[in-house]
């Protein structure tokens, strides 16, 4: 007969116990760690809460009443600092490979991938706080870049920051990121830049990204110039089809804060710039159950 701590394995658990292995998650930081929670299930138990979208406080009452501890094997609740203390060790890059590694699970090549920015709010410091004790104004959100698949509305990749930075200085390190797997690039008018086009053309993607109308390098150089060439090219490659197809990606910006929320709860940049990525790891993972699930209803029914 089973214990009665038998752990009860749910899809969710499941697919982040398989991301685990994909990114070589270590379970303990070190042989001499207390091993009383463990890595594996802190990581589920963190992106569990973002699921039901509650803070911590609401989140551990929640899980005593489902009997949390129980399916997970484990004898109590953690207490919130744990878990802030856990998102706080953990490097962000890491949350990013969780990302990165949800297009393995559905082993997805050839991929037509659009890229767009969106912003997260940052409910502390509040505007109105600021104002009050006359501090120096601040970025109220946390600037975000997703590059995503629009065929299977999957995250691929994501950048963060809390500065002014223009979000296309995250062009080429996403792409390069996703090379391998990348068939076309799709973006607006803010990537217009040569210098994005060669890097795709470099590693063999197609790039679909319109001009500006009065982009600095009309202004700068002529037809006759030695660049007009190029750009003759680009204007002859760009299919204005393909590229509305770039406005899925807004679909994907929405579902996420409709699903998971537009704001983020964390007080210091880096912790909001690591619970945006937490989020869209919550987001690729109940979309792939429910892909999963679609495909086996295909399979089941052809059958």
């Amino acid at each position: 007969m089973s214990s009665i701590y038998e752990v009860k394995l749910n899809p969710f658990y499941l697919t982040v116990e398989n991301l685990c292995q994909i990114v070589r998650y270590k379970n303990t930081k070190s042989v001499f760690s207390k091993k009383m929670y463990g890595n594996h299930k802190l990581m589920f138990m963190v992106l569990y809460k973002e699921k039901t979208n509650m803070s911590w406080g609401r989140f551990i009452e929640f899980a005593k009443e489902i009997n949390l501890p129980r399916q997970l094997d484990i004898k109590k609740m953690p207490v919130k600092s744990t878990f802030i203390e856990f998102i706080k060790r953990t490097p962000k890059t890491m949350f990013e490979e969780f990302v990165r590694a949800c297009r393995k699970l559905l082993n997805l090549k050839d991929v037509t991938a659009a890229i767009d920015g969106t912003g997260f709010s940052n409910t502390n410091p509040s505007q109105y706080y600021q104002n009050r004790i006359n501090a120096e104004r601040i970025k109220n959100y946390t600037k975000t870049v997703f590059l995503s698949d629009i065929n299977t509305k999957l995250i691929l990749a994501i950048e963060t920051q809390s500065d002014h930075t223009h979000e296309t200085t995250h062009f080429k390190p996403m792409v390069k990121q996703l090379a391998s797997c990348l068939k076309t690039i799709l973006a607006d008018k803010g990537y217009d830049s040569m210098s994005n086009r060669k890097f795709c053309w470099k590693n063999n993607i197609e790039v679909h990204i319109p001009f500006r109308k009065f982009s600095g390098q009309q202004r700068k150089y002529g037809l006759k110039d030695k660049y007009s060439a190029k750009r003759r090219r680009a204007l002859r490659m760009f299919d204005k089809i393909e590229y509305n197809k770039r406005a899925l990606a807004e679909t994907i910006n929405s579902a996420i804060k409709q699903t998971l929320g537009g704001f983020v709860r964390a007080r210091t940049a880096s912790n909001q710039q690591k619970t945006v990525t937490i989020k869209a790891i919550t987001y690729n993972i109940e979309h792939i159950k429910r892909t999963i699930k679609i495909w086996i209803l295909i399979q089941l029914h052809r059958i």
